[in-house]
């Protein structure tokens, strides 16, 4: 049931699926993108613009029960690492792939 709230209020905000999966929704601003990527209760925001996104936190925290934790630095199994002055991301499964084998 929160899932069809949330999907009912990103499609009225102007965000569109990703043809991909059904838990990454994208919206265009111009020059600018933001994603916002659902897995189980947590959600990743995504962009180029973080007024955009901060924006973006602020209108779902009006309608949603929300807890900000930051900037992540893992998903999923992936180890995230940003260089914010040259606007650069890697993503890095070493710790997943080691905990498999």
């Amino acid at each position: 049931m929160w899932y069809h709230k949330l999907d009912t209020y990103i499609w009225g905000i102007s965000f569109t699926t990703s043809k991909a999966d059904h838990c990454v929704y994208f919206k265009l601003i111009g020059d600018h993108v933001i994603y916002l990527v659902l897995y189980v209760d947590d959600m990743l925001l995504l962009g180029n613009d973080k007024e955009i996104i901060q924006d973006l936190k602020a209108q779902l925290s009006s309608k949603f029960d929300m807890k900000d934790l930051g900037a992540a630095n893992c998903i999923l199994g992936m180890e995230i690492k940003r260089d914010r002055g040259k606007r650069k991301i890697w993503l890095n499964q070493r710790k997943y792939v080691q905990t498999i084998l």
